[in-house]
């Protein structure tokens, strides 16, 4: 996976469905600490309402253990889930969406309601503002000064960030490189280099 979208601006939007009042809620959320923020932030912000159901990907979209979902107090199975399929079939990751609804005195049945929460969800995603998140590697790399255009030539072709340099007998980098090609920015500095400089790659995202 190259890399996923994800939210960059809080974003609401609300529907009325025979009466009831269902105010979604959507913003980044890169962690269950920062999705149950946002859920406290609606409470604050719309009181006194009959439910706030929820659903979360706090890390990429195929990530099967970073997610929650809630019914708060809905029957089961009619808010939370539906809200948590509908942010699945988007493809976002690091998302929260939280539905406020104020009853409106007619029962919307249970599939009803299920339409409603993903309606609802679907709704507010359409108008969420996103840009996409490169997967990235953390990276090390030292060469001799005389290297120093080549090396800076595939950093930038390679879209790499620089973290850390040290100028010493050698220059020595830490670098953040794009996961997806990491293995061929290795290989053309090795290559460009007849072997001198060797990119290694550490285990794990940044």
């Amino acid at each position: 996976m190259a890399g996923y979208f994800v939210p960059v601006k809080h974003t609401v939007n609300e529907i009325i469905i025979k009466n009831s009042r269902f105010i979604a809620s959507a913003q980044a959320a890169d962690s269950m600490q920062a999705h149950q923020q946002h859920v406290l932030q609606c409470q604050h912000e719309w009181p006194g309402a009959s439910h706030y159901c929820t659903a979360a990907i706090v890390a990429a979209p195929n990530n099967s253990q970073a997610y929650a979902m809630s019914d708060d107090g809905e029957p089961s199975g009619t808010a939370g889930k539906p809200m948590f399929h509908v942010l699945q079939s988007s493809g976002l990751g690091e998302v929260s969406v939280v539905v406020t609804r104020y009853f409106g005195g007619v029962k919307l049945g249970t599939g009803g309601l299920q339409r409603a929460y993903s309606q609802a969800v679907a709704e507010v995603l359409k108008l969420l503002p996103t840009q996409e998140k490169i997967l990235r590697k953390l990276a090390h790399i030292n060469y001799d000064y005389a290297d120093q255009n080549t090396i800076e030539h595939f950093i930038k072709r390679y879209d790499s960030k620089i973290l850390e340099q040290d100028f010493t007998e050698q220059v020595s980098m830490r670098l953040a490189v794009v996961a997806e090609s990491a293995l061929s920015l290795q290989n053309d500095l090795k290559n460009a280099t007849q072997g001198r400089v060797a990119l290694t790659i550490i285990n794990g995202e940044n």
